[in-house]
Order: C-alpha cells, then sequence, then structure tokens
C-alpha cells in the first residue's frame, strides 16, 4: 500500500507541472482532479487502519455503540463482558493483590454498608461492627474502624499502586438462589468501581460454590453467612488448622475458607477452649476480634434478623436471639389491663401461626423452627443456653463441677439434680433418667446431632437419684450442651430413642400436648406437674398453613395472636400501622458478611 501511495504521488506531481507548464484540455483536468479525489480516500484508510491496529481494549470499553457495554468512561465504567474482564484480569501482573493489605482495607473503606443495609431493611436493621450481635456478650464493635469513605479507600488502593486510570480486577461469588445478595453484590460493585477496582460477579448453586470454591479457595471475595454463638464458634473460621486443605476425619469442622493463618489468633483460640469462666473467654474473644478486623479479611455486613408480630394486649412479649423463638419468657406474660379486666393476672389462650408444620417431635430427628419452638414449651433438659450463650440451670443445681478433683481427673464433671422435679405424670426426675437419655444417644448412631461430642463421654455413675458423674474421654469446653434434653428411663428402656416420640413427645416442661390433628393444628395444655412457674396462658393453639399471606392476613384480622413474619420492609411498616398488634425484631446469630480469600493463587 505504501509503494503503491509513492508512484501515485510521483505520477501525481508530474500531472501537476503539466497543468501549470502548458496547456491541457478538459478530460485532462477532469481524470486529475479524480486522481486527487482517491489519493484522499487511500490516505485516510490507511490512518484509520493505522489508529485502530493501535487502539487498547479500554477504547472499546467507551464506544457507546458496542452493546455489550455499558459504560462511555474508560476510567470510571464497569466491564459487563465477561471475556473483555477476565483477558484484563489475566493481563494483571500482580496475581495475589488480595495478599496486599492495602487493597483489602481499601475495599472495606470503599464499601457503603449503611446503603446495603437501607436498601434491604430500610429502618429496621443496623450495620454489624463485630463478629457477634449486638445484643450478644461478645460483641465489641472493632469494625467501626472501616465507615464508609470513598477518599480513605481511594489513598490505601493508590498505596498499592492502583487507581481509576490503573485499575485492579476481582472476582466475586455468592450463591444465584439469595436476591438479597445479589443486590449487595451490585452495591459492592457499584462502591468498588469508583475507586478503580472492577469486579465480576459470579454466582452458582449452594453446591456448587461450596464444594468446588469455598471448599478449594477458588475465589476472591465471597458473600456468604457464619454462625457465631459462643466464643468457641471461632475456632473453625480462623483457625489455621481450620483450613479445608487440613480437614480430616478427627479434624471436622474446617471452615475457615479465608485461608487465614496467624499465630497469635492460634494461641487465643486455644486459651478459650481452656477458659475457665466465659468473662475468660470474653477477654480472648476480644482480643481475637481487634487482630481478625485490623488484618482486614472479614467484613461483616448485618446480623440476620427475627422478626415476630402479636396481640399487644400480651405484656412482656420478648423473642430469643438463638433462633428467634417467640415463647422465650412465656412464664411472664400477662394480659394489659382493660375495661373487661381489673387484674392482670387473669389466665388467657393463644392462637399461633406456623408456616412449617414439623414432620416429628422427636428433637434428635428433626431440626427446624417449628419443632423447636413447639418442643421449647414442653421439653427440658438439665440446662437451658440463654442468648448471651451462659446456661441458665433447669433441672440442675447450678455448682455442677468437681472442683477438687485433680488436674488428672480433670475430665469429671459431676451433676447435682434439683430438688422437687417431675415428669408430666407426676413421677420424679432422676439421675437414671440422665444416664438413660445419654446411653439412648451414644447406641443410636441414627442420632447425628453432637455425635462426635457424645462419644466422648466414656461412661455415666450414678451415685444417688440426685447425683451422678460424667466420665469424658478428653476435654469438652462446651459439655453442657449435651444435657439440654432429658428423656425419662421407662420409655428409653423398650424403645430406640429414634423410634419414640415421631407424634407425641412426654416432657417435664411448662405444657403438655394435647392434640396434634396432622395437616391443620397442635395444641399444648398447661402441665399440672411443672415444677417452675406457671405461665397465665392456659392453652396454646398453634394453625400451620404454608401460605404466608394467609396467615399475615389471619394476623391482621385478629383471628391469631402470634406470628413469625417473612423479612420485609413492607409487611412491617403495615404491622406498625396497625392498633392491635405489635412488632418486636432482633438481631441473630446468623452473620452476613464479606468474605476475602488470602490462598495463594
Amino acid at each position: 500500500m505504501l509503494i503503491f501511495l509513492k508512484l501515485f504521488k510521483e505520477i501525481l506531481v508530474k500531472e501537476i507541472k503539466k497543468i501549470f507548464l502548458k496547456k491541457v484540455n478538459f478530460l485532462k483536468i477532469i481524470i486529475f482532479i479524480s486522481l486527487v479525489f482517491i489519493l484522499f480516500i487511500l490516505l485516510l484508510s490507511l490512518t484509520f487502519c493505522k489508529n485502530f491496529s493501535n487502539s487498547s481494549p479500554f477504547d472499546l470499553i467507551s464506544n457507546p455503540s458496542n452493546d455489550n457495554l455499558s459504560s462511555t468512561n474508560k476510567t470510571t465504567s464497569s466491564i459487563e463482558d465477561r471475556q473483555l474482564f477476565f483477558k484484563l484480569k489475566n493481563s494483571q501482573k500482580e496475581k495475589n493483590p488480595l495478599s496486599n493489605i492495602n487493597i483489602r482495607k481499601s475495599i472495606f473503606y470503599a464499601i457503603d454498608r449503611e446503603r446495603i443495609i437501607k436498601e434491604l431493611y430500610g429502618d429496621f436493621n443496623d450495620v454489624l461492627n463485630s463478629l457477634f450481635c449486638d445484643n450478644s456478650y461478645f460483641y465489641n464493635p472493632f469494625w467501626q474502624q472501616y465507615p464508609y469513605n470513598i477518599e480513605k479507600a481511594k489513598e490505601f488502593l493508590n498505596k498499592a499502586g492502583y487507581n481509576n486510570e490503573n485499575p485492579l480486577y476481582l472476582t466475586i461469588v455468592a450463591t444465584n438462589n439469595s436476591p438479597s445478595r445479589i443486590k449487595i453484590e451490585n452495591i459492592i460493585k457499584d462502591n468498588l468501581n469508583q475507586i478503580g477496582i472492577k469486579l465480576w460477579i459470579d454466582n452458582m448453586s449452594p453446591d456448587e460454590l461450596y464444594i468446588n470454591n469455598l471448599k478449594n479457595g477458588n475465589f476472591e471475595l465471597g458473600l456468604w453467612s457464619i454462625y457465631t454463638f459462643n466464643a468457641n464458634d471461632l475456632n473453625s473460621y480462623f483457625n489455621s488448622v481450620k483450613i479445608p486443605v487440613n480437614e480430616t476425619e478427627t479434624n471436622k469442622n474446617c471452615n475457615n475458607f479465608y485461608w487465614y493463618k496467624n499465630d497469635e489468633v492460634d494461641t487465643l483460640l486455644k486459651k478459650i477452649e481452656n477458659a475457665s469462666n466465659i468473662n475468660e473467654q470474653k477477654k480472648y474473644t476480644d482480643n481475637i476480634q481487634e487482630i481478625v478486623s485490623e488484618n482486614a479479611i472479614i467484613l461483616p455486613l448485618f446480623s440476620r434478623l427475627f422478626a415476630t408480630a402479636y396481640n399487644n394486649k400480651i405484656n412482656n412479649f420478648e423473642i430469643s436471639s438463638i433462633d428467634g423463638n417467640f415463647f422465650k419468657n412465656i412464664e411472664n406474660w400477662s394480659l394489659k389491663k382493660d375495661s373487661n379486666s381489673n387484674l392482670n393476672d387473669k389466665q388467657f389462650e393463644i392462637t399461633v401461626g406456623m408456616a412449617n408444620e414439623p414432620d416429628t417431635l422427636n428433637p434428635f430427628l428433626e431440626e427446624s423452627t417449628s419443632i423447636n419452638y413447639i418442643n421449647s414449651l414442653i421439653l427440658r433438659g438439665l440446662w437451658s443456653i440463654q442468648d448471651d450463650s451462659s446456661y441458665k440451670p433447669e433441672l440442675a443445681l447450678d455448682d455442677n463441677q468437681i472442683n477438687s478433683l485433680s488436674q488428672r481427673q480433670q475430665n469429671i464433671k459431676q451433676i447435682n439434680l434439683k430438688n422437687d422435679i417431675y415428669w408430666q405424670d407426676g413421677s420424679p426426675i432422676v439421675a437414671s433418667d440422665v444416664k438413660a437419655t445419654i446411653d439412648a444417644i451414644k447406641n443410636d448412631k441414627s442420632i447425628t446431632k453432637f455425635r462426635n461430642d457424645f462419644d466422648k463421654i466414656d461412661k455415666i455413675e450414678i451415685i444417688n437419684d440426685k447425683e451422678l458423674l460424667v466420665y469424658f474421654k478428653e476435654n469438652i469446653p462446651d459439655w453442657k450442651k449435651l444435657f439440654l434434653i432429658i428423656f425419662p428411663q421407662k420409655d428409653l428402656n423398650k424403645n430406640k430413642l429414634s423410634n419414640l416420640y415421631l407424634y407425641d413427645i412426654f416432657g417435664c416442661g411448662p405444657y403438655k400436648l394435647k392434640e396434634w390433628k396432622r395437616g391443620e393444628y397442635i395444641t399444648l395444655t398447661l402441665n399440672s406437674n411443672y415444677y417452675g412457674k406457671k405461665p397465665l396462658v392456659s392453652n396454646i393453639k398453634i394453625i400451620f398453613n404454608n401460605n404466608e399471606t394467609l396467615l399475615i392476613n389471619s394476623l391482621k384480622k385478629g383471628d391469631l395472636d402470634i406470628l413469625a413474619l417473612p423479612i420485609d420492609p413492607e409487611i412491617f411498616n403495615e404491622i406498625k400501622n396497625n392498633k392491635k398488634l405489635d412488632l418486636i425484631l432482633k438481631q441473630g446469630n446468623l452473620l452476613e458478611q464479606l468474605a476475602i480469600c488470602l490462598k495463594t493463587k
């Protein structure tokens, strides 16, 4: 092309000289003008080809005619073309950018967590700045150091060598069945785009996310929930031995998907395991939260909410942050005074709505909200877990550990039962009932709940009807959780535990089962042999209907007194505007987080 243009140029020069030095006819002038025009077109084409060959991918991003790209500015736009995004990402020199703490901190400062809360919950939730919900004993807001601050985010990103002119390309993963997480991802994508981080959203099924990505460390940023109720829960998330690659038959629950390694944190986690009391655990837990927040590997977003609407004639209504149980303190309920009642200690009945009916009432065969709520009224154990993760004595006396045992015998625990405790038929609760329950669980391998810890019980020795010793094969810090439910020996002697209590249940709580009409309702009535404070609620009818809209309408009409609600700000506002109903919200122990993976890629 260049040789041709050079030759054409020489011919053209000669022709121009002829035109000006001698007379020419009109036809020659026309031919000359045509040649000049052709030369102009060729030169223009050559220039375009040269410019196109030197263009960058960012010029394609800014091309408004490209339907796959939504941006018009190469420095602030997001990239919507997968092939282009990963071409740019793979061309980055730094293959492990998240190992740089400046980048991690820039991400945390760039995310507008207040906006996330506002779009998901309206005014009904708050940003979480701890690894525990705000009503937990272990709550400490160390993540307050990461407020939404675009300028600070840019400052940290610049330290790492990235900005709007030299963007960083990262990916984020989550499940594809969660509209709320998809909304969160898009907010984060928009936030990071402002500082010079281009984010690609790559969602998948829960199984694929866990097996192919989280478990193998095949992600950069991720959204999922973690459960943090007591101090020991931190171990599976942040202990270096709990990185998934270390999982074995004896080392289970390896949920350190961050691939986080910190010797000081590992030491503190061991101290929590051996701590003698909850105050000591809190000290170590605070230290861990401070270190992890400074290392910037997890950004708490919010706690999942429990929401319940109830007839506002009921006094002292509460719900649990453990599971949202609205029967938490039914023993303290009363009716507000009105024109028909001069006293607030009058007995009354309630009707409750539930969306899901349990398949069985055996607590070791099914784990669901409905069965947990119902059985909390019927069953009791030696202790019950409180919202602050402490244990409240129920059938057991307060001081249960033998402090006089030698160090060699520290895995032996003494349990002393209260006097005047009875089953619902009036028979006394004795030490043999406790032993029979634990033996039944250990012998029934189909029961998986706390299986590993139950298997660590070596034997139980009965001293008398009210005293027994429990011998453990090794130390179990949270051993009281194994005694939250007990059943009578007379039932367990004849039957396998997993064959019992399928459609009936026998206990020692404030209520007993009166009737279960499957597919419709359950009714409970007061247990006259209950050892504790008798509730004023004499009868409870629980209606099952999987149509939540119908249940909500029944609540508004007054046909129901209590109903757990889906998390929906619009429904919350409707309840608040109903003069006969009150709304109660509580943060639970399920924490939504943005996670960063530190595995070397």
